[in-house]
């Protein structure tokens, strides 16, 4: 090959892929929503992914799907955790005043799902008076607030919504109707889609607003698929008459697939609550020994950290550390950011913990010591924290047990513990009966040792 032409090669190969050989294109999406988004093991699979993937190969980039929970995946996209959003993401004025969006790469539609033996419901005028489940964040509240009287009850997922419109206590449920036809499809029997879409709605690939050239890329990439027949191709696969007609599966198929999933989500969880615990509890006996100084220089800093950090929800924290610190400059990945937020949050509750252990001690064992010669630090260190620490161990299990159960609140910084492994199962599976209650037996079995031996260490150490 000549010289000559080796610039004009790079050149071209330059041109046909922003990220050749760089950087994987990056995409957030919430995998909860079949057929567009779901998990099948550690999977992604869907519409919006077979399409995502082909358009980063298309763009000459590796595509890293992360999975987010829908409620935090725009937040996310703004403090630079993804490059791309795709999840089945409708396109309205409103987000396209902070989102740069693609061109329209899917029409759908806001559909309704009433009970079989209820009243059939066709226009929006039929729900007046009615309560209406949809999932948080999605247009169908906007459609919903077109007609006053409608009463809207959102949910994390829309399989909570049909679940508790399969059980009565809902009139009917809104959401897209692909995602409703496969869900009704695959379980919920006592359900029935009813009436005409009510929108039509243009799904679009976001970005931050100032990632134009980004989304000319993404667009450009569309375009040569469309051309080429791939997006119908897709669509026919995921949307056409056989895409979803597997129907139930065998039970003992179905506790295959979940019970492997929630065994890796459990040890996730399992992993943060004993490193927390354990970066926090030193912080905690240090703050704990400040706030019983008898110097106010030294117990109003340690006042100040535990009151905020005790005065503020976990999931405030997570968003702080997660979203917020970004702006400063600062980029922490999801396991730093849970174990940051999750270590300060449980080293406040462990603070109070070991002051309340010191301080049951009578204070004349201090004197005591003082009186031997003992300086303040050793006493404390051989005489009150050797008692205070068994009187503390109790309490410190149940500590555990309930930064155990707070750990659910990672999913929205898009991390996969036992409870979003729950979501995404019932997403996939559609079987929201089967899978929560194991998620509930995995719960007990993760805590119901820790209950024990609470409740043994309180019998043994008891005070007389």
């Amino acid at each position: 090959m000549s010289r000559r032409l080796l610039p004009l090669l790079a050149l071209v190969l330059l041109a046909s892929g922003r990220c050749l050989a760089g950087p994987p294109l990056v995409i957030g999406t919430d995998a909860t929503y079949p057929p567009l988004e779901f998990m099948e093991g550690t999977t992604f699979r869907g519409f919006d992914i077979d399409l995502g993937t082909a358009i980063a190969r298309e763009m000459g980039c590796e595509p890293q799907w992360v999975n987010c929970g829908f409620d935090g995946i725009l937040a996310a996209l703004e403090a630079g955790k993804f490059d791309l959003v795709m999840s089945a993401l409708t396109i309205t004025d409103e987000r396209k005043r902070s989102l740069a969006f693609s061109d329209p790469y899917y029409t759908a539609g806001q559909a309704l799902a009433c009970r079989k033996d209820g009243r059939r419901l066709e226009r929006l005028d039929d729900l007046v008076g009615m309560t209406v489940g949809i999932q948080i964040n999605t247009t169908a509240k906007e459609v919903l607030r077109k007609r006053s009287g409608v009463r809207i009850r959102e949910y994390n997922s829309i399989d909570l919504a049909l679940l508790d419109l399969q059980n009565g206590n809902l009139d009917a449920a809104m959401t897209d109707s692909p995602v409703l036809r496969y869900m009704l499809k695959r379980s919920f029997g006592d359900l029935r889609m009813t009436g005409s879409l009510f929108t039509e709605e243009h799904y679009g690939i976001a970005a931050k607003r100032e990632n134009t050239a980004l989304i000319a890329e993404v667009n450009a990439a569309l375009e040569r698929l469309r051309e080429r027949g791939e997006l119908k191709r897709l669509q026919a696969k995921w949307f056409g008459e056989d895409a979803s007609g597997e129907g139930r599966r065998p039970m003992r198929e179905i506790l295959r697939a979940i019970v492997p999933a929630l065994i890796g989500a459990a040890l996730v969880t399992i992993q943060l609550t004993f490193l927390s615990l354990l970066l926090g509890m030193p912080i905690g006996l240090l703050m704990a020994l400040m706030r019983v100084s008898r110097h106010r220089w030294v117990t109003i800093p340690a006042t100040a950290y535990i009151e905020v950090l005790r005065g503020t929800p976990l999931l405030v924290q997570l968003f702080a550390v997660y979203y917020v610190l970004p702006s400063a400059g600062i980029q922490l990945d999801q396991w730093p950011a849970a174990l940051l937020a999750f270590t300060l949050n449980s080293s406040a509750y462990v603070a109070e913990i070991f002051r309340a252990g010191i301080q049951s001690l009578d204070t004349g064992q201090m004197e005591a010591a003082r009186s031997l010669g003992m300086s303040y630090g050793l006493a404390m260190k051989l005489v009150i924290l050797p008692q205070a620490l068994r009187r503390v161990l109790p309490p410190l299990t149940n500590e555990a047990i309930a930064l155990l159960k707070d750990t659910s609140l990672v999913s929205v910084i898009a991390m996969v513990e036992l409870t979003r492994q729950g979501q995404q199962l019932t997403g996939t599976l559609a079987l929201p009966m089967v899978v929560w209650p194991l998620v509930g037996l995995f719960y007990l079995a993760l805590t119901l040792p820790l209950t024990r031996l609470a409740a043994y260490l309180e019998r043994r150490w008891q005070t007389r």
